[in-house]
This record gives structure tokens, C-alpha cells and sequence, in this order.
């Protein structure tokens, strides 16, 4: 299973008048969304099926949707262990998604940092709107290897934006 982590696009700022999941995308936040999307999909298997998974979190939501419309994605599963920073729950979600599938879970910090370094022990910068990926191996879906790493930067060059 091929498996990538993606920070939400930016959002509005975290205030005491609005909750922390309802923190909507700025505009900048959608527009570089719309361009990662495009440099994502050239770091993706060609043939495999995508599955996008997000935060319940309105930012991480809105930013999957986004991904996923540009993939042909029909479906963005949301899954409440991705805001709580949970691994161990994602675990089992993810032997259930193994095979020749790529699932991207957009999430947040720090939760996605610290799964990068439980997953395959590496240290990762992840910026909003930057993204991992990486080979998971059965049986435990525990452990696996960095494919590649792409900070936002990188991700809408190699879409053919100028950024």
C-alpha cells in the first residue's frame, strides 16, 4: 500500500471566537490546495486507485475535496483518528485499505510528524500543503519506507504552476 500524508492548505487563524474545526481555507490556502493537487498527481502510481482520507476539521476537509476532485476522486472518507493524531486506530483502517491502493490522509501537525518518524524514522518538515509518501508493509502496517517527501514549493512546480 502506498500511503501519503499531506498538511491542510492555510486557513483562517486559530481565534477564540471560532472553534479549531471550523477554521475555514483563506483563499491562498485554496488556490496553492489546487496547485499541490497538480504536482501530487504526478508522484502517484498512474494505475493504482486512490482513496483520500481526511480530518474531520473543516480545513483539512475543505483541502481534501480539492485533491480529490482533482484525482477523480468521488468519495473523501473522514475519519476522527486523523484530528486526535491517532495512529494506532489509523492502523487498522489502513490493513483494511492495503492492496494496490494509494491513500492520501490530509491531516495536520504535529500528528503527521510524529507518524512520519513512527512509520519509517524520519524527521519531516511539514509545512501546510506539503506531503510524504511512503511504501507501507504488511502484516502490522506499522512500519514503512519514504518514497519521497515535497514541501509546497516543489509540489506546484512540478504541476506546471509558477507558484
Amino acid at each position: 500500500m502506498e500511503l501519503v500524508l499531506l498538511r491542510h492548505a492555510k486557513a483562517e487563524e486559530d481565534s477564540a471566537a471560532l472553534p479549531d474545526e471550523r477554521r475555514e481555507l483563506v483563499a491562498k490556502g485554496r488556490k496553492r490546495a489546487q496547485a499541490v493537487a497538480k504536482g501530487l498527481e504526478r508522484l502517484l502510481p498512474a494505475d493504482g486507485r486512490v482513496e483520500v482520507w481526511t480530518s474531520p476539521a473543516l480545513r483539512s476537509r475543505q483541502t481534501a475535496e480539492i485533491i480529490a476532485e482533482h484525482l477523480g476522486v468521488e468519495t473523501v472518507t473522514e475519519h476522527a483518528a486523523i484530528y486526535a493524531g491517532s495512529l494506532d486506530n489509523l492502523l487498522a483502517e489502513w490493513a483494511g485499505a492495503a492492496g494496490e491502493r494509494t491513500v492520501i490522509v490530509v491531516g495536520h501537525e504535529p500528528y503527521l510528524g510524529i507518524w512520519a518518524r513512527q512509520l519509517a524514522d524520519v524527521t519531516l518538515p511539514f509545512k501546510k500543503c506539503a506531503a510524504a509518501g511512503f511504501s507501507i508493509a504488511a502484516p502490522d502496517f506499522s512500519t514503512g519506507t519514504l518514497r519521497w517527501f515535497a514541501g509546497p514549493k516543489v509540489l506546484t512546480a512540478l504541476g506546471g504552476d509558477k507558484g
